[in-house]
């Protein structure tokens, strides 16, 4: 069966340089570096226009990948569009295509190209965004330390309610809806962290904590405990799992496309890190668990060991 990991892992065995973070690092100008990153979106595996409004899936498209630069630490500068349409979608996908200019606007990146083909039945979309970044200020997944706190920057499972909602047709839910239709990458955020010494790794937030947590920690080489009591969902968010019959922290856990960031940041520092980025931001830097050593992710609650039955996103329908 398919695996994105191994895929993965195939393809870095030959440039283990350049594979593995949420984007590629490549050097520019004195101590400037590029990032470049891609995303691909396929009709009915990762969206449908049945709910999926034109404007929704541009600004998406566009923010998934604004959202690998930021969890980096840089700065979106420009933008290339590839778009896959069948001829019945026409009038759909020039509204995509105006829509894409205008997320671009306002994200302040500039389209500079991108190339058109036909398909058979379905839309294929491919986003490529170009940032840059002070190269010492870059956040890699493979800088972890032992003692660091794991932080989480955003909602957790927010997006995947909205899935459901969407998938079942469910009245109201607007604002988990949302979370699912129209993220918003964190890119004020992502710049802030990455100027902040004692921030030592970081990453997106986009297939779900647990499977990005686990890639985390596989690339530092270290294990992550994660406290259950800190995930602390929302009386709301609660309440709405408990309607559909969902475990919330399972929700918050394995729901993936919530583009938040996960970062790592030295223990002594948190504290203050946490108090000025309340400050400037309005909203917490929210600490989970620590990076100790040994490999993998384990949890406990009320700091009792508890094993965990997930159910994580996979792109290729492979268990994790």
């Amino acid at each position: 069966m398919l695996n994105e990991m191994h895929i993965i892992h195939q393809l870095k065995t030959h440039f283990p340089q350049s594979i593995g973070d949420d984007a590629a690092v490549i050097p520019a100008f004195g101590n400037e570096s590029y990032l470049i990153s891609k995303d691909l979106l396929v009709e009915d595996v990762h969206f449908r226009r049945t709910y999926f409004s034109a404007a929704n899936l541009a600004y998406k498209a566009l923010h998934v990948n604004l959202s690998d630069i930021a969890a980096m630490g840089g700065k979106a500068q420009f933008v290339l569009c590839g778009i896959a349409i069948p001829l019945h979608q026409a009038e759909y996908a020039e509204d995509f295509l105006t829509a894409v200019v205008a997320a671009c606007k306002d994200a302040g990146v500039i389209l500079i190209g991108g190339d058109t083909t036909r398909s058979g039945d379905k839309l294929f979309i491919s986003i490529s965004v170009i940032g840059t970044a002070v190269t010492d200020t870059i956040r890699y997944r493979s800088t972890a330390k032992v003692g660091d706190a794991i932080c989480v920057v955003g909602a957790l499972g927010h997006a995947h309610l909205g899935l459901i909602a969407c998938e079942q047709s469910l009245p109201n839910l607007l604002e988990y809806k949302n979370a699912f239709l129209c993220p918003k990458a964190k890119m004020d955020e992502g710049l802030w962290l990455a100027q902040k010494s004692a921030v030592h790794s970081m990453m997106d937030i986009s297939d779900g904590l647990y499977i990005d947590l686990k890639k985390l920690c596989l690339a530092s080489t270290l294990a992550a405990h994660i406290e259950l009591n800190n995930l602390q969902p929302s009386m709301d968010f609660k309440h709405r799992c408990a309607q559909l019959q969902l475990d919330a922290l399972n929700v918050m856990l394995s729901g993936g496309e919530d583009y938040g960031l996960l970062c790592t940041v030295d223990n002594a520092h948190y504290a203050q890190l946490a108090e000025d980025f309340k400050q400037k931001f309005d909203y917490p830097l929210h600490r989970i668990g620590n990076i100790e050593a040994g490999t993998g992710v384990y949890f406990t609650e009320n700091a009792v060991p508890k094993h965990l039955i997930l159910t994580p996103f996979s792109h290729f329908g492979e268990s994790s």
